[in-house]
């Protein structure tokens, strides 16, 4: 049996064994200088290739080039069987070859994340490192682990064991771009990372849970362990290009420099970009599976030959090619299915070689010279023309602009498919040029379904992961499909966070879209990030989201309760920027979190008061202020939120609880909500209490009418166990009266 050493405790700033490893380390850079490493592929050298990802990466290496504490090469050390085994980002050895720092992805280092008090694998120690500039700042020993429960409720069971090290990395300041975590990756986490690949493997969690830097390092993790998947290629796929600024530094920090990232619409790389948007209503049929029959029948129906005969003439001589002959060829092409472009050369080809044959004969039956070639006949304008009825050219662009142009088109190819109202909203008028068109989002996955039927040619992957994949629509799904034609996913997100068109209730129906291959689902249960108080606070408003969804349990409390800010005088915006000002006067990297119709205006009032603020609805996350619009807060993290006007961002769309739900997780320190007077269904508790409260206080329950108890009581018959429970709940918490409010 493992004898498990005692932890050393007190200021991990002050363990007795500092100066030994200090040395370790030292040496270890060293090493590391003369070159004695596996390739590194540095900040300064790192280069992305797909140039719509090249921005968001230059922000995001920028942030953490500057960054305290950035680019730590050994995170900790292993004693197992006598022997210890430091554990770093990359391998070092020495001049003899022989190991002294092992990769964190190295099959040898699985023990020392997988490792935890209750089954410690035969470890005998773990030690966790953190470092500065080469600095050695604290050695904390974490074979007696701290459990979750102990931070937040003692008499709790504890849901799993979270190390000092990572509650001390979790307390540390946000800087504005996500770094590597291979310092403090958890035993729960670790699984996942090295999960094997040939699934669809979901990876479900709530807010703060570490499911996009999971997916990351299972990135990393795949590509170094993988010479095959490394071949294939691998894909990370971001949901905007504000999210991709904020992600994009940590592969480059984990050496994995061979795997692509790209925010969504750049899957499609051809002529059309996003210029505009449209109603939930009709983003929602352009991108349902519907869809897809839809656009095949559109291509249909620009194929085919009636019954009518093609005549040309060549050098005086006419040739006619019967019409059942045209229809043959045809027929032949439609049953190689190819993609439709290459259709269309095959088409021609054979149609040229039946049209001269047509003509070799008639001329042979006149008794007249052969002077006509197959070339020759296929420069005709007749030919051309005749090619282009039965089997036109097309680029996405042309195609689909035209459909949506044209009625009759429309009622063609969406009977039985459509109803009318949802045919009427696919209808858009054409622009003169195809420039001028207002590409939505959800076009732009229409025309890469179309790219496909036409063209055929696209980069496949060996693996794709991507993040917030609870928003995708299916023709997104399938444009993912078709990039990963092994059907290996790791797919990333969190039903409660779904906005959108998209909102749903489970996995089941995007991963039918995505691949045929198994399906696994974990669940990332506890909340690292996000401190308790905020995150139960957001559960409120679960019940009004989706009865069925629960939150994450957190193992923080940050900086205390969250506040709220009610004040009819001072104007809301003037209050919000006064109170974010102080969180960055503090030390703390602030999200101004503002409604998306608000957004140009808090920019310009924050810098009107000479705030150095970031614009966060295009990614920019390098100053110590950034205001973000609501619908772009998904993922992001901050240590301190100021959130304006929840109320005005519940009513700005049908999900607009989902979307306060978000933007009020993406803080790991304090949330303040700023409002005038109101807030909305489920955060009302926290308002102060009002003369009507006070009399509502005296009204005794035998004082109501026996009409209205009897139709409470009807009302609470009905109710199932569960709903029974979340009434009593809220009943007790609203009599309570223990609401957090704060009146300026």
């Amino acid at each position: 049996m493992t004898q498990v050493l005692p932890r050393v405790t007190g200021d991990p700033s002050e363990h007795p064994d500092m100066p030994y490893e200090q040395a370790y380390i030292s040496r270890a850079y060293q090493l590391l200088d003369r070159g004695l490493a596996t390739a590194e592929h540095t900040y300064n050298t790192y280069d992305e290739l797909n140039r719509s990802t090249a921005s968001a990466l230059k922000r995001s290496l920028e942030i953490l080039k500057n960054a305290r504490g950035a680019g730590q090469l050994v995170v900790g050390r292993m004693d197992r069987d006598g022997e210890t085994l430091y554990v770093g980002v990359r391998r070092v050895h020495d001049e003899h070859k022989d190991l002294v720092v092992a990769s964190w992805h190295a099959p040898a280092v699985v023990p020392y994340y997988e490792a935890t008090p209750q089954d410690p694998q035969g470890i005998e120690l773990k030690r966790v490192f953190v470092e500065e500039d080469r600095v050695l700042k604290s050695v904390v020993d974490e074979i007696v682990s701290r459990a979750a429960a102990d931070v937040t409720d003692p008499d709790a069971t504890a849901p799993s064991s979270v190390s000092d090290a990572l509650l001390n990395e979790l307390d540390r300041s946000r800087d504005g771009a996500m770094r590597e975590v291979v310092a403090t990756i958890q035993s729960e986490q670790f699984r996942i990372i090295r999960a094997e690949r040939d699934v669809v493997l979901v990876v479900q969690g709530g807010p703060g849970t570490g499911k996009t830097v999971v997916g990351l390092h299972r990135a990393a993790y795949l590509a170094f362990n993988d010479e095959k998947l490394r071949r294939e290629g691998m894909l990370v796929v971001a949901p905007n290009q504000a999210f991709l600024s904020y992600i994009s530094g940590v592969l480059p920090s984990l050496d994995a420099s061979d795997i692509l990232q790209i925010d969504l619409a750049s899957l499609y790389t051809g002529e059309a970009g996003v210029v505009a948007t449209e109603d939930v209503d009709v983003a929602r049929i352009k991108g349902s599976a519907a869809m897809v029959t839809v656009l095949r029948r559109a291509l249909q129906a620009r194929t085919g030959w009636g019954s009518g005969n093609l005549e040309f003439s060549l050098g005086g001589a006419r040739t006619t090619l019967p019409g059942s002959r045209i229809q043959e060829l045809i027929a032949d092409v439609e049953r190689r299915n190819l993609p439709h472009n290459r259709a269309r050369e095959v088409l021609r080809q054979s149609l040229s070689a039946a049209a001269y044959e047509a003509y070799r004969t008639a001329q042979n039956a006149a008794g007249r010279a052969v002077i006509a070639t197959e070339s020759s006949i296929r420069r005709l304008s007749t030919f051309t023309n005749a090619l282009d009825r039965m089997w036109p050219s097309f680029t996405p662009e042309d195609l689909l602009r035209s459909l949506y142009g044209t009625q009759s088109w429309l009622v063609y190819v969406t009977e039985g498919v459509l109803s009318a109202d949802e045919r009427a909203l696919l209808y858009r008028e054409p622009r003169e040029n195809i420039s001028e068109e207002p590409w939505t989002v959800s076009d732009l996955f229409c025309l890469d379904e179309l790219a496909h039927r036409l063209n055929g040619e696209l980069r496949t992957y060996g693996h794709i992961v991507v993040d917030e994949a609870q928003d995708l629509s299916p023709m997104q799904a399938r444009a993912l499909a078709r990039r990963c034609p092994s059907g290996s996913f790791t797919v990333l997100g969190d039903l409660a966070q779904a906005t959108g068109p998209w909102v749903r209730d489970s996995w089941d129906e995007l991963t039918d879209h995505l691949a045929s291959t198994e399906v696994r689902v974990e669940t990332l249960s506890i909340g690292y990030r996000v401190p308790g108080p905020v995150l139960d606070l957001a559960a409120r408003l679960l019940p009004l989201i989706s009865p069925g969804l629960t939150a994450p349990r957190s193992v923080r409390q940050g900086a205390g309760e969250p506040s709220v800010h009610l004040d009819d005088v001072v104007p809301d915006v003037d209050r919000a920027i006064e109170l974010a000002a102080e969180d960055v006067r503090a030390g703390l990297t602030t999200a101004l979190i503002v409604p998306d119709d608000r957004y140009d205006e808090c920019v310009r009032r924050c810098r009107s008061a000479g705030l150095s603020v970031g614009d966060g609805r295009d990614g920019d996350f390098a100053s110590d202020l950034t205001v973000v619009p609501a619908t772009a807060a998904k993922g992001l993290e901050f240590d301190s939120v100021v959130l304006l006007r929840p109320t005005q961002v519940v009513g700005a769309s049908i999900d607009g609880r989902r979307v306060l739900y978000v933007a009020m997780t993406r803080c790991t320190q304090q949330l303040r909500l700023v409002e005038e007077d109101q807030l909305p269904e489920g955060l009302r508790h926290l308002l102060p209490p009002t003369e009507a409260d006070d009399e509502l206080d005296v009204l005794e329950w035998d004082q109501a009418p026996d009409a209205e108890l009897d139709r409470i009581i009807r009302l609470l018959a009905e109710l199932s166990p569960e709903d029974l429970e979340l009434v009593g709940s809220l009943v007790r918490r609203l009599s309570s009266k223990d609401g957090n409010h704060q009146r300026d």
